[in-house]
């Protein structure tokens, strides 16, 4: 239901230039792996749609290294959440 915001995203927060957002997702950049991972713990419609919460949980175990997904050495994690238009966001860092 959401899967069109996540490019729409990483353009408005200037991962990638404008309109280059669906480019930047493929060929596996946004796994654990990959060079910007995104909702390690399954997003909000995975997990839980509580605004947000549960993604924060999600960044505090990636930077204590707990995560089921750990991205190695994450130091830094944007959290945002929102219908479209984040509501609220953390950046959160070790």
């Amino acid at each position: 239901a959401f899967t069109p915001l996540v490019p729409l995203s990483l353009e408005g927060y200037g991962f990638c230039a404008r309109g280059e957002g669906g480019a930047f997702t493929e060929g596996g950049a946004l796994e654990s792996g990959g060079r910007l991972p995104v909702n390690t713990g399954g997003g909000g419609l995975s997990e839980a749609y509580v605004h947000g919460f549960n993604l924060i949980t999600e960044g505090v175990k990636q930077l204590r290294g707990t995560s089921t997904a750990q991205v190695p050495d994450a130091a830094t994690c944007l959290v945002t959440a929102g219908e479209g238009v984040p509501t609220s966001a953390v950046l959160l860092r070790s």
